[in-house]
């Protein structure tokens, strides 16, 4: 009979055993999770960050587009304000194709609006239709070169010609500042001479 009860223990695990090994066990199930849950974390930011990288890149191909294709009877005007702390922009521009459905002769309007809390909120307006593109800046703004200084001012008001080139500050929050400069093509009035 001793011998059985001592096989018997030989065998068995004692309570300690058991629980050390369940002890193990959740610390390895709760790196696993951690693991997992950081892996999860981290795909969600890079998503994010994608996904601001490619708003900010349609945005570029919009701009590109505008100042790409203005015609020579296009007016271009730019002014900046502050308020309460933050540069306000507003680029307009007259008589040119509506960046929504290629209507000739259209006013459109590219500005920024403060946000209550703080950050910016950037518009594009065309005739009677307004759009939001981002909410979510800390800085937009708009710059030209100016021809006579060759320095780079946040106003335009000249009617009479485009500017060569304008630079925009742009950065969304949680991302870094960016500049992108876009070169206006030279255009010159056609006029016809009746003879």
């Amino acid at each position: 009979m001793k011998k059985l009860r001592q096989s018997s223990r030989a065998k068995a695990f004692t309570l300690l055993e058991v629980i050390i090994v369940l002890a193990i066990t959740a610390l390895v199930l709760g790196a696993v999770y951690s693991l997992a849950q950081g892996t999860l974390l981290l795909a969600d930011d890079v998503r994010r960050a994608e996904r601001r990288d490619a708003r900010m890149q349609a945005f570029t191909t919009f701009c590109e587009h505008l100042l790409a294709e203005l015609p020579a009877t296009a007016l271009l005007t730019l002014t900046t304000t502050q308020e309460h702390g933050q540069y306000l922009t507003r680029l307009e521009l007259e008589h040119v194709r509506s960046p929504f459905d290629e209507t000739p002769d259209c006013n459109v309007a590219l500005f920024t609006q403060g946000q209550p809390g703080g950050g910016l909120r950037l518009m594009v307006t065309c005739e009677d239709t307004s759009v939001v593109l981002f909410e979510d800046l800390v800085q937009c703004e708009w710059r030209v070169l100016q021809p006579e200084t060759q320095q780079w001012a946040p106003f335009w008001s000249d009617a009479r010609t485009h500017p060569k080139l304008m630079k925009l500050v742009i950065a969304q929050a949680g991302g870094e500042a960016s500049e992108r400069v876009f070169w206006i093509v030279p255009t010159v009035a056609v006029t016809q001479t009746v003879r």
